[in-house]
């Protein structure tokens, strides 16, 4: 079969297409015929060698951690050949390929007129954004969330789940065409943080201390100015460190807004994957459905899977709108 194999870390030319072996299911795996395999940032860390010690399959590998697609062997399962199915994988879950193993137990069976390519879009994107909204920030409606990055993959995702659950979004982003994705996706305000009065627009559009929640991807010092227009027993969710760490030391800037009582948590899903998968399988299912009743609308683009170099330099230029897919046809 097809597929894209690394065997030494460094840049994108060390993502090979080529011919490798199709995979042979062990008891409790099901061989699926994968439809859409997504690019994620953490491919890309991977594929550098960045993982810490322990945490990145052996060389050589076949990237992905999620995908959809159409069970090709059920191996003895309860699922039967030809059912579409999508999953949320472990780290080297191998789905840029042509087909992939999953566990059984970790496949989502979803219904016969599914849309298998939004349907690729949602196990890491959107099981984010639900599990922070619903699980770790519990938010409540009618308050005001802060949303980093909110034209990216799990931004719109963040955007569309919010008002679903009807919430008031304030959108940040560094380009003016991605403030505009940003309201064009629901956002009620939106705002260019390379802009030097970036805060103050926010607090005379929304108000001082207005924002309840804060979905942070970004980290490094940007939890001071989250801080700052908190509202008070608000919570700030980081959940990536883009900008890197920060130069200060947060319990003292924390202690400055004592008396707001603020909530810092972190969020990352495999934690839940591998303690709680309970969350995880209601989760997806909960999105599933609501992808059947058009109440979310996944973004996303396609690209070949022989041309995953492209992918990958597209998606570290900051240049993806939404989820990047790769396709076998």
């Amino acid at each position: 079969m097809k597929a894209v194999q690394i065997t030494k870390n460094g840049g994108v030319e060390v993502l090979n297409f080529t011919d490798v072996e199709k995979p042979i299911p062990a008891q409790g795996q099901v061989l699926v015929k994968i439809h859409a395999a997504p690019v994620n940032f953490i491919d890309t860390v991977l594929r550098e060698g960045n993982m810490p010690p322990g945490m990145a399959p052996e060389l050589p590998f076949i990237p992905g951690v999620e995908g959809s697609g159409v069970v090709e062997d059920p191996n003895d399962s309860i699922l039967k050949k030809g059912d579409k199915v999508a999953f949320l994988g472990v780290i080297g879950s191998s789905t840029y390929a042509e087909y992939a193993l999953v566990d059984a137990g970790k496949l989502v069976v979803l219904s016969s007129e599914a849309d298998l390519m939004a349907a690729a879009v949602l196990p890491v994107n959107y099981f984010t954004a639900y599990h922070m909204l619903k699980n770790v920030a519990q938010v409540k409606a009618g308050k005001t969330a802060l949303i980093y990055a909110a034209s990216g993959g799990v931004g719109t995702a963040l955007i569309q789940i919010a008002k679903l659950l009807d919430l008031k979004i304030v959108a940040l982003e560094r380009r003016d065409t991605k403030l505009q994705n940003a309201l064009s996706l629901g956002a009620d305000y939106a705002f260019n943080t390379t802009q030097e009065n970036w805060k103050e627009e926010l607090k005379v559009a929304v108000g001082e201390n207005s924002i309840d929640y804060v979905f942070n991807p970004v980290a490094g010092n940007s939890v001071k100015n989250d801080l700052e227009l908190l509202a008070p027993l608000g919570h700030i969710v980081i959940f990536g460190f883009i900008g890197g760490m920060s130069d200060f030391n947060l319990m003292e800037e924390s202690v400055k807004y004592f008396s707001k009582a603020p909530s810092i948590s972190f969020s990352e899903i495999y934690a839940t994957y591998f303690n709680d998968y309970e969350k995880v399988d209601k989760g997806l299912k909960e999105l599933y459905q609501w992808l059947d009743e058009g109440k979310i609308n996944p973004i996303y683009e396609t690209m070949l899977l022989s041309n995953v170099k492209e992918a990958h330099q597209k998606l570290e230029k900051g240049l993806v709108k939404g989820k990047l897919l790769l396709t076998n046809d």
